[in-house]
C-alpha cells in the first residue's frame, strides 16, 4: 500500500478514536450544563493530548523531522488552537444561526477540522525539518 494512503488511513483511525472520546465528553457536558460552544472547547482541549499521543505513536512514527519533541508538541497545540477556533465558529453558526442540534454542529466542525488539520500537520508539524525542508 502506498505510504501516503496508509498514513491517511492511520490518521483517520486515530482521529476516529479521539473523536469518539471528544463526543463522549461533549455530549455529557452539554447534557448537564448546556452551552455547546463552551462544552465543545472543553472536550476538544481535553482530547488534544490523547490525539497527539496517538498521532505521534501510530501515524507519524517513522521519518519524523529532526525537530525537538517539545517544538513538535507546541506546533501541534498551535494547530489545535486553530481547530478550536474553527470549531467554535462552526458551532456558533450551525447551532445559533442555523438552529441545528449541537451534535449536528459538532459533526460539521469535526469534518472541517479533520481535513484542514491533516493538511497542516502533514506539512508543518510532522513533515518538515527545522529549516522548513521536506523530510524524505
Amino acid at each position: 500500500m502506498h505510504s501516503k494512503i496508509l498514513e491517511a488511513l492511520l490518521y483517520t483511525g486515530v482521529n476516529l478514536a479521539s473523536t469518539f472520546v471528544d463526543y463522549a465528553i461533549f455530549l455529557t457536558l452539554t447534557h448537564f450544563f448546556g452551552m455547546p460552544i463552551v462544552q465543545s472547547a472543553i472536550s476538544y482541549s481535553l482530547t488534544t493530548f490523547l490525539n497527539y499521543g496517538l498521532t505521534r505513536t501510530f501515524v507519524f512514527r517513522h521519518g519524523l523531522s529532526p525537530k525537538s519533541e517539545h517544538r513538535r508538541f507546541l506546533e501541534y497545540v498551535a494547530t489545535n488552537i486553530v481547530g478550536l477556533l474553527i470549531t467554535a465558529v462552526v458551532i456558533w453558526v450551525t447551532v445559533h444561526e442555523m438552529n441545528l442540534l449541537p451534535v449536528e454542529g459538532k459533526t460539521i466542525s469535526v469534518l472541517i477540522c479533520f481535513v484542514s488539520l491533516y493538511y497542516v500537520r502533514t506539512r508543518i508539524v510532522f513533515g518538515k525539518d527545522t529549516d522548513g525542508q521536506a523530510v524524505a
